[in-house]
């Protein structure tokens, strides 16, 4: 498998991210990590080049939309290989989070460019993450604040019932 040098983009935006657990919407055989970011500009041309350096005839999972966005969906399946439930993130001061990033938060991408060698494309495999910024979402499911219950300290209690009882009477 021939491969481009890793790099690292400038700040982009996510438009979707499924790095929280493994995507395992086709199978868990195609299961995998991975997040949908606009492109720059200068991300763009120098995705070209490096297809173009390498004799590429065009770059996997770059999408152009309606309105003239660029989007990339970057995947890998090495962490769900290794069993790792969520794919490990660093913060704006490289250091590991177990944040993950969503829709309108900035990353930087760690990316692989590797030639798919049964059609002469270009995949970009993505080898980390950096949350540069988390966007503020002020989801309240359609409610306004009123008196009661601050919920921002509780921590749920787990509760265990070591009476193991007479089950026959159970409908499973």
């Amino acid at each position: 498998m021939k491969r481009g040098n890793s790099f690292v983009t400038e700040d982009l935006e996510v438009r979707w991210s499924h790095l929280h657990k493994p995507d395992s919407k086709f199978g868990l055989d195609s299961a995998n990590h991975n997040i949908t970011v606009i492109l720059d500009d200068e991300t763009m041309q120098y995705m070209d080049d490096v297809a173009k350096e390498l004799g590429c005839t065009k770059i996997n999972s770059l999408k152009t939309e309606d309105d003239g966005i660029s989007t990339l969906k970057s995947k890998t399946k090495i962490f769900v290989r290794k069993e790792v439930h969520a794919f490990p993130c660093v913060d704006a001061s490289a250091k590991p989070t177990t944040a993950t990033p969503y829709g309108g938060d900035r990353v930087k991408l760690r990316l692989t460019p590797v030639v798919i060698e049964r059609d002469n494309s270009l995949s970009m495999f993505l080898n980390g993450v950096q949350i540069i910024e988390k966007a503020e979402r002020d989801f309240t499911g359609g409610f306004e604040a009123t008196d009661g219950f601050d919920g921002s300290e509780h921590k749920a209690e787990t509760i265990v019932n070591t009476d193991a009882g007479d089950t026959e009477d159970l409908p499973f």
